[in-house]
């Protein structure tokens, strides 16, 4: 019985080490190794073009080395795009650039014979861009060889890491190259044309955008791999580009561009890395994950073209445009450009004018009125009636005819008491003389004092008498 408690504990435990350990297993990413099938004529040259896509949402791919096998009694490798190799083999290895999703190969071969010869990877170490192992699913390539002109692979070998007739050397940022003139149709992109030209006197082969009349070379390195690179007539410089499939019919060319042209406040110039290949870009500060790159079309236009590095895509972008108002130098729009301009500024001093004038019409009105009630105080004290006539009557000129008789009876009553009266009244005479004469004199001086005034100067003493003015502190 114990013992089969032991043995089914034991049972238990296994299984619960067994589950523990399951549980610590990590699930690799999947991804996808794919390559074109590209066909050409015995004689010719023909690239096979490889990518690696990752299926992880939201992780670029890492580094990744890749090896593949072909027949070399069919083709014969000549150079490529992170592609090394020889005698059947060939060697894919790239560093992803910690934003794109996929990584790209290209492999240029020379067909020797007829035949179909089947490309195939035999063995791989790939990751992501944090470090977690990608899983791939291998394709394969088929390339079809019919027609043309057989060649041995001695006679492939002379042109073997031979770049174009006569080795024609160029220096781009400081690094030599070689013209390899010695491309296939299959490297051509999309709008351009193999054509004859000539680079530093000597007759050599390139591609040519017929509508822009833009040249592309095709430059091999030190280590056997061959890109392209733009080519200017006006200084005869060579720089880098990056061929990106926009769509199946559309493809375009990242170039140097360090003009903003009109782009509009947001964009920040920087540098962003795109195949490995360093460019100028803008980034927008308002929406990071986009940038703006410079681009020849496939269809022989330039202009920007905006990455979303979230789902790694372009499109094309065009800069808003802003309609510049002629300026005029008339009268009239010069002052409304200068009321725009300063429009606070004149309604501030409208409104500083409008409160002064308020307040001295508030202030004269107060004086005013404070005034009229004094004068009004005035007449009441001195019983002066308002309309500036006082109330004594006027003595009314009596008529001649009152005075009729008046001298008749005069007669008579002096005839009566004529002589009395003359003697009592020469004698108050003499006494109303003796007693006022001194009073009389000097009256009279002052009354001359009086009249010898103007009457400017007794108004202004009456003025200073009586002052009625109302000072502004009053207030």
């Amino acid at each position: 019985m114990k013992k089969a408690f032991k043995q089914i504990g034991v049972a238990i435990l296994t299984l619960c080490l067994t589950v523990s350990c399951f549980s610590f297993v990590a699930l690799a990413a999947e991804g996808t190794l794919q390559f074109s099938d590209p066909s050409a004529a015995a004689g010719e040259n023909v690239t096979v073009t490889a990518k690696v896509i990752s299926n992880a949402e939201g992780v670029a791919v890492g580094d990744t080395d890749i090896t593949v096998t072909y027949d070399p009694s069919i083709l014969k490798f000549v150079s490529g795009t992170n592609a090394t190799g020889g005698d059947g083999t060939v060697k894919l290895s790239a560093k992803g650039d910690g934003t794109s999703m996929e990584v790209n190969y290209s492999m240029e071969f020379t067909a020797l014979k007829e035949g179909t010869a089947t490309l195939e990877a035999k063995e791989y170490t790939a990751y992501l861009a944090n470090d977690e192992a990608l899983n791939l699913t291998l394709g394969t390539s088929q390339v079809t060889i019919q027609g043309g002109t057989p060649v041995s692979e001695e006679e492939a070998g002379e042109n073997e890491g031979q770049a174009g007739s006569d080795g024609l050397k160029v220096t781009v940022d400081g690094k030599e190259y070689t013209v390899n003139a010695n491309f296939s149709e299959a490297v051509i992109p999309k709008g351009f044309t193999a054509a004859e030209t000539e680079l530093d006197g000597q007759k050599t082969k390139a591609m040519v955008q017929e509508t822009s009349g833009q040249y592309i070379f095709y430059l091999q390195d030190s280590d056997g791999n061959s890109d392209y690179f733009l080519y200017s007539d006006d200084d005869g410089s060579f720089s880098q580009t990056a061929v990106v499939d926009v769509n199946s019919s559309l493809s375009i060319f990242l170039m140097e561009h360090k003009d903003k042209e009109g782009l509009p406040e947001e964009y920040k110039e920087t540098t962003t890395d795109i195949g490995g290949k360093v460019f100028t870009a803008w980034q927008n500060t308002s929406e990071k994950e986009y940038y703006l790159v410079y681009a020849l079309s496939s269809e022989g236009s330039k202009g920007y073209y905006q990455y979303d590095t979230t789902e790694k895509t372009y499109q094309r972008y065009t800069p808003p445009v802003v309609e510049k108002k002629e300026s005029s130098n008339t009268l009239t729009d010069k002052l409304t450009n200068f009321i725009n301009k300063y429009m606070t500024i004149i309604l501030c001093a409208v409104w500083g004018v409008f409160l002064v004038m308020l307040i001295i019409i508030i202030v004269l009105g107060v004086k005013l009125s404070r005034r009229n009630q004094e004068l009004d105080d005035l007449y009441d004290e001195y019983d002066i009636d308002g309309d500036g006539q006082d109330d004594m009557p006027k003595s009314r000129k009596r008529d001649r005819d009152q005075f009729v008789g008046f001298q008749d009876d005069s007669d008579e009553y002096e005839d009566d008491y004529g002589d009395d009266y003359d003697d009592d009244f020469e004698e108050y005479d003499e006494d109303f003389d003796d007693e006022y004469a001194d009073d009389d004199d000097s009256y009279d001086d002052e009354f001359e004092e009086y009249e010898e005034e103007t009457p400017s100067v007794r108004s202004r003493k009456k003025k200073d008498d009586d002052d009625y003015s109302v000072d502004f502190i009053d207030l």
